[in-house]
């Protein structure tokens, strides 16, 4: 460590015991770029019993106060394909507990209300794929090629993402994947039909225009995007390609320039759940690779965090904080800025299908392998 770091650690040190003034200081050290500070901070306010540490540690790492507010039972006639949480961190949205499936479309939204674990809506509309956008607005992904806008309980438009625009000689061809950007203005959608095109369009939501189109040329035989993902600073779409007999691959593509990045040669074993923006600029995965779980900089390709663990995971926007499953139904949640365990969420007697968090950091969700929903939260005092 540099001596300019010795000496704000020492400071803090100095500080202990502390009264109120000098609680605040070493709050303040959170916040520091310097990881050996944000530790130090951390353990001292651990040991600091007055009340101001107390909600200075809830405020930096409410996770570690969390508790199970609601179980929602019900059964789904298949498993869900989405399970998000709106960016107005009021709502969580899916189609899991939907019981009429018709074809290869889910027939309802279900909304359910995050403080009071309530069925607040059931919206009845056919679609196959699904993403938020912000004041809790649903991007829906209708199967037969149809956006549709969703937003205080009824659709308010739907316009065609119109892939054959230059491919009149292809039928057949609908959203396989869908991506929303935090902000709600833009979509990302992925073709999916039996002549793989290779086809991404990436549209403006609110004047229900192309952006860019990108392409390349799948291999003969299946092929199909399992999952896009949009950085949470709109500036990369990470496209997930599944192929059939070969492997998997990931590309990288810039939603600035609307050029290609990178392109990975992946496997079956892995598969990105999430994305952020790290606070320095740097752009991170999480997700299964290798039968592991890995946080990676999806820029260089280089892993920066392995757990033990399996799928699902989830990340909050800004990178910070890592949810992954262990191999005995815990949700395990990791300080990936002090890379310390936060804490684990237990009781579950069945194998975690989803997770998603609040990036207020006040709300943890699961759904497991029978059908329940757990709300996790904070205790009002």
């Amino acid at each position: 460590m540099t001596n300019n770091v010795n000496q704000k650690i020492n400071a803090l040190l100095d500080a202990f015991p502390s009264d109120t003034e000098n609680i605040d200081l070493i709050v303040q050290a959170l916040r520091e770029p310097v990881r050996e500070i944000r530790e130090t901070a951390y353990w001292l306010l651990t040991e600091i019993k007055l009340e101001a540490a107390k909600q200075a540690l809830r405020n930096y790492l409410p996770y570690a106060q969390m508790h199970c507010l609601h179980k929602i039972k019900g059964y789904s006639e298949r498993e869900p394909n989405y399970f998000l949480i709106s960016t107005d961190k009021k709502l969580l949205l899916s189609n899991c507990h939907s019981k009429e499936i018709k074809g290869y479309a889910y027939q309802t939204i279900k909304v359910w209300d995050l403080p009071t674990g309530d069925l607040k809506h059931t919206v009845p509309f056919a679609h196959e794929h699904m993403g938020t956008g912000d004041n809790g607005q649903i991007i829906v992904g209708h199967f037969q090629n149809i956006i549709g806008v969703w937003k205080r309980g009824e659709i308010k438009e739907s316009f065609l993402s119109d892939f054959l625009r230059d491919y009149s000689n292809q039928t057949n061809v609908d959203i396989g994947a869908i991506a929303v950007s935090e902000d709600c203005s833009m979509v990302a959608c992925g073709e999916l039909g039996p002549v793989p095109l290779g086809l991404i369009t990436v549209w403006n939501l609110q004047t229900q225009r192309l952006i860019y189109s990108f392409q390349w040329h799948p291999i003969k035989g299946s092929s199909n995007i399992r999952s896009l993902r949009i950085s949470p600073d709109k500036s990369l779409l990470l496209s997930q390609e599944k192929q059939y007999p070969r492997q998997d691959k990931h590309r990288l593509w810039s939603l600035r320039t609307g050029e290609l990045i990178r392109e990975f040669d992946t496997s079956p074993y892995w598969f990105a759940d999430a994305i952020a923006t790290r606070p320095d600029g740097t752009y991170i995965s999480s997700g299964m690779r290798d039968n592991s779980v890995k946080v990676w900089d999806i820029n260089t390709d280089q892993i920066i965090y392995s757990f033990l663990g399996c799928s699902p995971t989830a990340m909050t926007p800004d990178g910070k904080v890592l949810a992954y499953c262990d191999n005995t139904n815990n949700i395990v949640l990791w300080d990936l800025d002090i890379n310390q365990k936060i804490c684990t969420l237990s009781g579950n007697r069945s194998p975690i299908q989803a997770i998603c968090l609040s990036s207020n950091r006040e709300w943890v969700v699961s759904y497991d392998a029978d059908q329940t929903i757990k709300i996790y939260g904070l205790l009002e005092e």
